[in-house]
């Protein structure tokens, strides 16, 4: 399932999924996984870089002698629109989008079984949002993500759930479906209050 988490801003997106991932303390109830569940995490903001390259952010040091998985990092590095002499620059010397880009790359090679995605879109042009849309919807694992581009969560979302007054009410289908079927819903609420 390919989930986007929607609501307005400042209804805990960012914090449901620092709750998820263990970050944060929820104020009550438990989040389990079954055992061996790999999860992957990109954050809002980019995590901060020291003086490790392109190339040694998109392979960490487990896989730094997986032939394989250099090949697939190097890959995803170039669809991502990083040149070959981008692979040696100190990330420190790139911007925060591309940074992003980097720990994308690693994301993506490693192929966890979640991916976490907090508003992944934001730095990308419009060539790599294509090749990036079209990669997710074609993703072995599922995905949970927070984004407020309409386009992106229409053409990879199969559930919508929207974070309202502390509660989460799932819906199937994409973001324009879901504001259909919103609509309905309150259209219905609206009706039979006024028939009470």
């Amino acid at each position: 399932e390919r989930v986007a988490i929607v609501g307005p801003n400042g209804a805990g997106k960012s914090t449901l999924l620092k709750i998820i991932l263990g970050k944060e303390e929820p104020d009550a109830g438990e989040v389990s996984f079954m055992r061996g569940t790999r999860i992957g995490y990109l954050p809002q903001e980019s995590e901060a870089v020291g003086n490790e390259t392109v190339l040694e952010i998109a392979v960490p040091h487990e896989h730094e002698h997986d032939g394989q998985f250099i090949a697939k990092a190097k890959q995803i590095l170039d669809q991502l629109g990083f040149k070959l002499s981008d692979h040696h620059r100190p990330a420190r010397e790139l911007s925060g989008g591309w940074a992003m880009r980097a720990h994308l790359a690693r994301l993506l090679a490693e192929k966890p079984d979640l991916l976490l995605l907090d508003e992944p879109t934001n730095h990308l042009d419009l060539e790599t949002l294509l090749w990036f849309q079209d990669y997710l919807q074609h993703y072995p694992g599922g995905i949970l993500l927070i984004s407020h581009d309409r386009e992106f969560l229409n053409r990879l979302c199969t559930h919508i759930a929207e974070l309202r007054a502390s509660r989460i009410l799932r819906y199937t289908g994409n973001y324009d479906e879901y504001l259909e079927q919103r609509a309905s819903a309150e259209a219905t609420m609206a009706a039979t209050a006024l028939a009470q």
